[in-house]
């Protein structure tokens, strides 16, 4: 729906929309969003997808981050020291991936499985797998 940035009370606003979820018997709460795109050149079914892919990036690395790896609850405020812990979080989240997709029977595997399995035999599968040349480590597992 057009809009003018006077009625959004919101600089360079051109559209609005409200998303209301489907959800399976939850109470869900309605999204309003706005955008700078014209209504000619961001059409529903645009705003609809590029929701849709945000919350496929919500539900997949950053919950993992901020469930598994409890990102949010980090105390580090050291600007570098962030930097190098969140480099090192998602290494271990591709990690795991990688780890999960090797074998059928961890499809539904999650992140502290895969702490666990490289835990095992006193940090042994970790060590050969960071020392190894190939990722054969990770698929012996």
């Amino acid at each position: 729906m057009s809009i003018s940035p006077d009625q959004a009370c919101f600089p360079a606003a051109e559209q609005s929309a409200i998303i209301l979820p489907q959800g399976l018997g939850e109470t869900a709460d309605h999204e309003y969003l706005l955008s700078s795109r014209e209504p000619a050149r961001l059409t529903a079914q645009q705003c609809e997808q590029l929701q849709r892919n945000y919350w496929g990036v919500e539900a997949g690395l950053h919950q993992r981050l901020d469930v598994s790896a409890d990102e949010d609850r980090s105390r580090v405020r050291h600007r570098n020291a962030a930097w190098v812990l969140a480099m090192f979080r998602r290494l271990g989240v591709n990690l795991f991936m990688h780890w999960r997709e090797q074998a059928p029977e961890r499809a539904k595997a999650a992140l502290p499985d895969f702490h666990e399995e490289m835990g095992l035999e006193n940090q042994s599968r970790a060590f050969a797998w960071s020392n190894s040349k190939t990722s054969g480590a990770l698929e012996a597992s």
